[in-house]
């Protein structure tokens, strides 16, 4: 099929006229949608000819799932190799934030996108207005739909994940559905469904109960934006497995019904409205949710593994709830747990009381 605008068979050019390289950091959705506008074509228009009408892409996660034969078409018409694409999707957080990439289904540390048809019903999405009016040419970033990926660590602002004007999610590439005639091609920083710029969004400056923790949680961001690193790869991997566990005990109901109170008392921190009644992942829930829970865990991280031992302690925790669901446990934390066994229960009651 030739393009109706220049003229030309994109199936038969060895390189597409216009193919410029992903962003630092940028998405695979975001870098296709720009690919196409560089070309003059819509979105649709473009993946049409460049994968053909039976295959249908804006109805998956294919930033989650990108398969090979999406990769290879597009490093064969771009001339950009097949690993640098690859690392424009979560594939690359494999053996780090989760063990195997899955095209559906729960994915530790990702937000989901809850696609229906082509539409995006969640708000697993999210950008930073500072860094997309900071942008030469605005586009969004693979860091951005991880789950604890709630603020900006450059702005030090909490995310947004949804049209402040409209309230609908992140969707670049149905700018352009229901406009038959426009041929002129908006920014991504464009609300899809209003026409908003997403890059004027009023911002909130980030908090935490401490600045140690706040900036330990900014350091596990910016790691996060440049990963893979050579040096220190999986430096973080058992701390974010042990920290995932606890903000599942947290939401939890019959796990921890008293870890909640005890981590805002301890914090000094608000309580807010959880609800622990429903089975919904914690990657599905709400950002300010998961900023929340997230910093109070942080406080079980910090002084490790003092606090944890105080919290068992205290009676918040159970050690057979430590370990409960924990099947990819680290082994030096299931040591750690080890210690507070009830075989040897006494003997450390004795040290920590005399």
């Amino acid at each position: 099929a030739a393009n109706r605008q220049t003229g030309l068979d994109m199936s038969d050019l060895h390189l597409w006229p216009a193919h410029p390289h992903p962003y630092h950091n940028e998405l695979l959705s975001s870098w296709l949608v720009r690919m196409a506008h560089a070309n003059g074509l819509k979105v649709q228009t473009f993946c049409n000819l460049v994968f053909g009408n039976n295959y249908e892409i804006w109805n998956r996660d294919i930033d989650r799932y990108i398969p090979e034969w999406i990769v290879t078409k597009l490093s064969e018409k771009s001339g950009i190799s097949a690993e640098k694409i690859s690392r424009t999707s979560l594939r690359r957080f494999q053996g780090i934030l989760f063990d195997k990439v899955r095209p559906s289904g729960h994915l530790t540390w990702v937000n989901s996108l809850q696609i229906y048809h082509r539409k995006r019903v969640g708000y697993g999405l999210l950008f930073c207005p500072l860094c997309l009016a900071e942008d030469y040419e605005p586009y969004f970033r693979v860091s951005w739909r991880v789950a604890c990926y709630t603020f900006c660590p450059k702005h030090k602002v909490i995310l947004h994940d949804r049209c402040s004007h409209c309230g609908a999610g992140v969707a670049f590439h149905r700018q352009e559905m229901g406009n038959m005639q426009e041929t002129a091609f908006r920014p991504l920083k464009f609300c899809w469904q209003c026409k908003t710029d997403l890059a004027c969004t009023e911002t909130q400056p980030v908090t935490a109960w401490s600045g140690n923790t706040l900036e330990q949680w900014r350091r596990l961001l910016v790691w996060l934006e440049h990963y893979p690193v050579e040096s220190s790869q999986n430096s973080y991997r058992d701390s974010l497995k042990i920290l995932h566990h606890f903000v599942t005990l947290l939401t939890s109901q019959r796990l921890a019904p008293k870890l909640y109170s005890y981590l805002c008392l301890k914090t000094g921190s608000q309580p807010q409205k959880i609800d622990k009644s429903k089975r919904t992942a914690w990657e599905s829930r709400e950002l300010i949710e998961r900023h929340h829970t997230l910093d109070l865990c942080w406080w079980l991280m910090d002084n490790y593994p003092d606090n944890l031992f105080q919290a068992w302690k205290d009676g918040v925790l159970r050690y057979n709830h430590m370990l409960k669901d924990f099947d990819d446990c680290p082994g030096e934390f299931k040591k750690l747990i080890d210690v507070i066994n009830r075989n040897i229960r006494k003997e450390l009651y004795r040290k920590t009381m005399f």
